[in-house]
């Protein structure tokens, strides 16, 4: 059975902005994505609240990783009643949730990154991010 799912991922360049959270929030209400991932959010900290003003008044669930500074950032959000969220990894610039879509009851692995402009760091990230594939190797990512 084919299902339609709607993953949105948009490098916001800072969410700070009250104009900017709305464009994110008129996307979401337009494409009423399944997921939404954004990087380089420029936030510290991301709460409830701050997700709800995205989101609406749609069920959802977030998970998050701060700024370093005044770059980075990641927010990863999703419909909860249209997937089902089994388990999150947050380390440095990746967030990864595992879980289903609920109505295809379709297993995945879905990795939202943000890479620093630091070639060194670049580096390191995609060596990390090349482990976890491999250990993700034959699963639905």
């Amino acid at each position: 059975m084919w299902v339609e799912m709607k993953i949105i991922s948009w490098n916001v360049r800072g969410l700070e902005r009250v104009e900017k959270r709305k464009d994110v929030r008129t996307l979401v209400v337009e494409k009423a994505p399944y997921i939404l991932c954004l990087q380089e959010t420029k936030l510290s900290m991301c709460d409830e609240m701050l997700c709800n003003s995205l989101w609406g008044g749609t069920t959802h669930s977030f998970s998050y990783r701060p700024s370093v500074g005044a770059s980075g950032g990641l927010l990863t959000s999703w419909n909860t009643s249209l997937v089902d969220v089994w388990s999150i990894v947050s380390v440095d610039n990746v967030v990864m949730i595992h879980g289903r879509f609920v109505q295809s009851n379709e297993e995945f692995y879905l990795l939202n990154v943000y890479a620093t402009c630091d070639n060194g760091a670049k580096q390191l990230l995609w060596d990390r991010l090349s482990l976890m594939l491999q250990q993700l190797a034959g699963k639905n990512v």
